[in-house]
């Protein structure tokens, strides 16, 4: 959620649609309603390949929805200045369910209750629970931001199921003075990384034009924990006896939109 920095503001690293009015702590009453189309660019079968089903998932929300009328890294960052919680920056070695304590590099920190939103998949490693964790799977993505003169209008959404494109998902995120803001997501396969995915995720923007003219903003990083699957029924009945609370998209290894996490 902190984004990145832009002069004096910032521009999310993912585009915010919420499907309903909340979160009020953060975004206050700074919430405006738009229409979101959806453009398909190839067949929808190699489009669920990439992506699966986006039908009930929150990246294909479509129609009428939300969105803040700043960035959601500003209201987060507002949030980060006011916060008095302290923080322990250590790299976490091993939670010991038995005894309730976590152990980083550097401390070790007991708790009553604990309340977790790292990746599942991570914090049952960490927790001596490895079997569980084998169970659960992801898929990663290359994700570019980028601000360009673009095709698209507004708020749009397009799937590109094209043979031979490594584009999954692009959304057109309305205007800034220097052009359209513009997200693309590369699905990719467990461990694979390319260098080169830059140059030829704007190939592929320019090849469908999506995007036109020159780039004036353009940031990219590798979302490690893009889709999740697998069942997490079991770990959650150990969890919660050994009160650990799981909480957000990643802690619950759910599909979730911001209104389910401020829930």
């Amino acid at each position: 959620l902190y984004g990145w920095t832009l002069g004096p503001g910032c521009v999310d690293r993912v585009p915010v649609f919420l499907p309903r009015r909340c979160c009020g702590r953060l975004f206050g009453d700074s919430l405006r309603e738009v229409d979101v189309d959806v453009v398909y660019e190839g067949p929808v079968g190699n489009l669920t390949e990439k992506l699966g089903d986006v039908s009930g998932s929150v990246i294909g929300y479509s129609g009428k929805l939300l969105v803040p009328e700043r960035p959601a890294c500003y209201h987060y960052r507002g949030l980060l200045r006011r916060s008095r919680a302290t923080r322990v920056f250590s790299p976490i070695s091993k939670v010991d369910l038995e005894s309730k304590v976590v152990r980083t590099y550097h401390y070790e920190v007991e708790y009553d209750e604990l309340v977790n939103t790292m990746p599942l998949h991570y914090f049952l490693s960490k927790s001596g629970l490895g079997e569980l964790s084998s169970r659960l799977t992801y898929t990663s993505a290359f994700v570019l931001t980028l601000i360009s003169r673009t095709g698209l209008k507004g708020y749009t959404k397009v799937f590109v199921g094209h043979r031979g494109f490594s584009l999954g998902y692009v959304a057109s995120y309305g205007e800034t003075p220097a052009g359209g803001l513009v997200y693309a997501f590369v699905p990719m396969p467990r461990g694979f990384m390319r260098a080169e995915l830059t140059s030829r995720t704007l190939s592929e923007l320019k090849r469908l034009r999506l995007v036109e003219g020159p780039i004036a903003f353009i940031r990219s990083f590798f979302l490690k924990y893009f889709r999740m699957e697998g069942d997490a029924d079991e770990a959650y009945g150990i969890l919660r006896k050994s009160s650990v609370v799981l909480a957000g998209r990643y802690g619950t290894w759910k599909d979730a939109s911001i209104c389910d996490i401020c829930t």
